[in-house]
């Protein structure tokens, strides 16, 4: 009966308490869907918000000088609205595979990508309608042979990267995009220390593929903090922990239980499932940046007391640096890739602030509008955590190291002349005299 009286409650009651329990706004949620915040580079230039969170730019423009995208750039709203017919024969906990037929032709023109550095993860969200994730991970699968002729069924691995790609939610920054540079990032590494490492496991290959594509699976846009300040239902079922990453990898393994027609490890024996499930926990988990110094020096004590990784039989230890190191690299990319997800990260950090002001918390110190300053903030994150990270990571990755030093001394040098010319924040990021009143005492 109690389901019954649920299922009569009007659509908008109903979006309403979920949003509630989530804490997102209703409008914003919407504007996010409609208009794919976080899917194709930022624009130069933007119209300027009228309010935080409340208003899109009117345009999305590639950042290497492409035209606007159009009318026709909502690509997530176009499938759903195109998969609407197909509702009734598709089960309830599946996704519609609306672009079935076009997925080969989109992995066959990424395949000379997939170990690139400058792959741009902006462009595939563009040219597969939204699908970026499906189709870099589904590619790295066929390429290391991991998809037939072993251990995984092709259709419950479509389904259930469909399933994960669909609950990532639209954030500027923690999204379906996003998940899919960090997964192309993970190979990029993987393939860079085969030297040092000699043989990698398919078994290990496979648990690092997927544990970066799920790793910020149902990301709320907001950091740790602010889900335990706020009292969010995550932190109190996480106890504060790790809130954000515990909930990615447990939603991962929810999905894959939730049918048969998802379960991606039941070709597994029961010992390698375990084996998986270890390896993705602990690697999802080393996202936190809040064990990453941490990290670092369990890391280089236990390079230092054995050197030859090959002779490592516990490889967690060297899978967790490459998942975290994969998950911040993204500014040692190319500068024009690297500029846009800054902007994507700024944009994120800054609507965090406006969530903290309007709920009255403390606005964090590196998601305060007013006082944000977007070269300073990126030549901080280099400098404290990426590059260090890249020089420790150094002797199990050598070459791929001195490639993404190479981008990043670039990087650098780009930053510091956009902070010595006067730039803080682009225009459509700029606080509203409002907001510099309302945030200016708080930090």
């Amino acid at each position: 009966m109690v389901v019954l009286a649920v299922l009569r409650l009007p659509l908008r009651l109903i979006s309403r308490l979920c949003a509630w329990w989530l804490r997102i706004d209703l409008k914003t949620a919407e504007l996010l869907r409609r208009h794919d915040r976080g899917a194709l580079p930022p624009p130069q230039l933007h119209d300027v918000r009228q309010g935080p969170s409340n208003s899109t730019p009117c345009h999305q423009a590639n950042m290497n000088g492409g035209a606007p995208a159009g009318p026709n750039a909502n690509h997530v709203a176009d499938q759903e609205q195109n998969s609407t017919s197909f509702s009734r024969q598709t089960p309830g906990h599946l996704v519609h595979d609306t672009y079935a037929s076009q997925r080969k032709a989109w992995c066959d023109s990424i395949r000379d990508q997939t170990h690139a550095w400058n792959f741009n993860a902006f462009e595939l969200y563009a040219k597969t309608h939204g699908n970026p994730l499906v189709t870099i991970t589904v590619t790295l699968l066929e390429t290391y042979g991991l998809l037939d002729g072993w251990l995984l069924d092709r259709t419950k691995v479509v389904n259930y990267l469909l399933r994960v790609e669909h609950e990532y939610n639209p954030n500027s920054y923690h999204n379906n995009t996003h998940a899919a540079d960090v997964t192309q990032t993970a190979a990029v590494i993987l393939e860079s220390f085969k030297k040092q490492v000699k043989e990698i496991p398919k078994l290990e290959r496979f648990s690092i593929i997927i544990a970066s594509a799920v790793h910020d699976l149902g990301h709320l846009g907001v950091n740790n903090d602010f889900l335990v300040n706020s009292r969010h239902p995550r932190a109190t079922m996480y106890n504060d922990k790790s809130v954000n990453e515990n909930f990615h990898i447990a939603r991962a393994f929810a999905i894959a239980r939730e049918h048969p027609d998802l379960d991606i490890f039941s070709g597994f024996s029961l010992d390698e499932q375990k084996q998986i499930r270890k390896l993705m926990i602990e690697t999802v988990l080393s996202t936190d940046m809040a064990v990453h110094f941490d990290l670092l020096n369990r890391f280089t004590t236990q390079v230092d007391a054995n050197p030859d990784l090959s002779a490592w039989k516990d490889r967690t230890l060297l899978y967790q640096m490459l998942v975290h190191l994969a998950d911040i690299a993204n500014p040692s990319r190319p500068f024009h890739l690297a500029r846009g997800w800054a902007e994507r990260v700024i944009e994120e950090f800054c609507d965090q602030g406006d969530r903290e002001a309007a709920i009255g918390l403390p606005v964090s110190a590196m998601c305060n509008r007013a006082t944000m300053n977007m070269p300073k903030a990126q030549l901080g994150f280099i400098n404290i955590f990426l590059k260090p990270t890249l020089t420790c990571f150094e002797r199990a990755a050598p070459d791929f190291v001195r490639m993404a030093l190479e981008h990043l001394d670039l990087t650098i040098k780009e930053w510091s002349a956009l902070d010595a010319g006067g730039l803080v924040l682009p225009p459509h990021l700029m606080p509203q005299p409002a907001q510099q009143q309302g945030t200016a005492g708080q930090g």
